[in-house]
């Protein structure tokens, strides 16, 4: 079930990926891009929500959820003044915590010493 699910979201990602790059190419509609934004953000938010399984600390696992429901939510809410502030911060914090958080092999070595 897992392998299905995650071969179904692989290729969602990948028409999205390929959606983006021919409308460079090709002159697409308003509609058709808004509709692969959409898309694209849906994807990361379903991606931060599922991630925030892995993660043992809780805040941690609350600021994904946050960042993935917010980054859904936003294109189904109306346009607002901070709407891309909030959308690009809930990309980047849960990048910049994956990248900045000590790994738990790493933490027990210097325990161990």
């Amino acid at each position: 079930m897992k392998k299905t699910l995650l071969k179904v979201f692989l290729i969602m990602i990948g028409i999205i990926i390929i959606g983006k790059i021919s409308s460079w190419l090709i002159n697409f509609n308003g509609e058709t891009k808004q509709m692969l934004n959409t898309g694209m953000f849906t994807l990361i938010g379903i991606g931060f929500l599922v991630m925030s399984f892995i993660w043992n600390k809780k805040i941690t696992k609350i600021i994904f959820i946050i960042c993935g429901i917010y980054l859904i939510l936003m294109n189904f809410i109306g346009d607002f003044d901070l709407k891309s502030v909030l959308g690009i911060i809930s990309i980047i914090t849960p990048f910049l915590i994956t990248r900045f958080l000590p790994e738990e092999s790493e933490k027990n070595e210097l325990t161990e010493n």
